[in-house]
């Protein structure tokens, strides 16, 4: 395959497992260099040791989606050790709370959309600037099919899911060339 992203700078977000993890992995068998990015620096290095990367083209840094200060934080780091990014994507998240609506507090709500909406909020306002200044950046916000068929059970997930969509949408009409 040929993602023709060779010698692109990739930053991925939730890529301590999972999606996010394999994302990183085929970004950098395509010849990106790679910044990671998780919650906890300990696991994400442990998840960053498995993946298979040429010395240099793999960098590891944990940051709080929930905080602006540890994005910018991290966009430090990442300038530091790879200049600007050419590839945002997007994978962290968590399930939050659930239950059936009734069951759910506002708190319940609030911490899962801080971490799953306003996260992507968070990143793409701390990096778009470097996406615009190369002239080519590409962003990819992985979502689930929960933000159109929403489960009953997982109610503030599946919104928080179905407003990165809609962002993601808002975006590419104002930034798309």
């Amino acid at each position: 395959m040929d993602l023709g992203i060779q010698g692109k700078t990739a930053l991925v977000f939730g890529a301590d497992s999972g999606i996010g993890w394999n994302t990183a992995r085929i970004l950098l068998a395509e010849g990106a260099t790679v910044v990671v990015s998780d919650l906890d620096q300990a696991q994400l290095d442990n998840s960053a040791d498995q993946l298979e990367a040429p010395l240099g083209k793999l960098h590891a840094f944990a940051a709080d989606v929930t905080s602006a200060a540890s994005l910018a934080d991290l966009h430090g780091k990442v300038r530091d050790a790879v200049g600007a990014i050419d590839i945002l994507v997007q994978s962290s998240g968590v399930s939050g709370a659930q239950g059936l609506f009734h069951e759910i507090d506002e708190q319940g709500w609030a911490d899962t959309i801080d971490v799953d909406l306003m996260g992507p909020v968070r990143i793409t306002r701390e990096f778009i600037g470097d996406l615009r200044q190369g002239g080519w950046g590409r962003i990819v916000y992985l979502v689930s099919e929960d933000a159109s068929q929403p489960y009953d059970d997982e109610l503030p997930y599946c919104a928080a899911k179905a407003g990165v969509l809609s962002f993601a949408k808002g975006l590419s009409r104002t930034y798309a060339q």
